[in-house]
């Protein structure tokens, strides 16, 4: 890519983040499977796996999760599968369970009339339309709010910018990515493709650095 087409294509997303990126309905035409590596600073802790498929005017979506981190003596794991049905760019239902170091939760999102109802560990809950779970594989996440949790339902306040054109390597190669920076209750750098797949994610736990990185 040319300097003046990046720095076209960077002055285009600092004025119109939003409009930027695509859709799910670019993301998922044919089947699709996006495998992410994660990383704790540079050491592997696990792996996330992403499939898409295309069911009529509908995707599904299952996503599962797997980390193991030991940290001087400490063993921690962490489990977790969903999987989300959406038509075009809304989320029409989700399903999810998480082992969280032996702590289960499961939650479960169903859209209504105006909104959604969201049952987390039996206990269910009124959202907005607006609201999204954080689900960072799509695009749509850095354009909604308010996001939830994806293991135990709880709100995140948050907003969204966008930060430009970077080259970045995923996937074994150097990609041109869109970096967006969700912001608030939860903090996520996130890269993304020209088509809306994620390429990269980054974000602090317990003051270690976290990478997902396409494979």
């Amino acid at each position: 890519m040319s300097n003046t087409l990046r720095a076209t294509l960077a002055a285009t997303l600092l004025l119109s983040p939003l409009a930027s990126l695509p859709s799910i309905a670019n993301a998922a035409s044919a089947p699709r499977t996006l495998t992410y590596n994660i990383l704790m600073g540079d050491d592997p802790i696990g792996s996330e796996e992403v499939k898409l498929e295309p069911q009529g005017d509908r995707t599904k979506v299952t996503v599962t999760a797997t980390t193991r981190v030991k940290v001087l003596f400490i063993n921690f794991r962490y489990d977790h599968k969903r999987e989300e049905l959406w038509k075009g760019s809304t989320l029409e239902s989700m399903k999810a369970t998480t082992d969280d170091d032996g702590t289960p939760h499961a939650l479960e999102l169903t859209s209504k009339s105006g909104g959604y109802t969201l049952t987390a560990d039996g206990k269910p809950s009124d959202l907005p339309a607006t609201a999204l779970p954080l689900t960072l594989w799509t695009s749509e996440v850095v354009k909604r709010a308010p996001l939830f949790s994806l293991i135990d339902g709880a709100r995140y306040t948050v907003t969204s910018k966008a930060l430009g054109a970077e080259t970045i390597e995923a996937g074994g190669r150097k990609i041109e990515a869109l970096h967006h920076r969700i912001e608030g209750d939860v903090e996520r750098d996130l890269w993304y493709a020209a088509d809306g797949t994620l390429l990269k994610t980054r974000f602090k736990r317990s003051g270690y650095d976290i990478t997902y990185v396409l494979k």
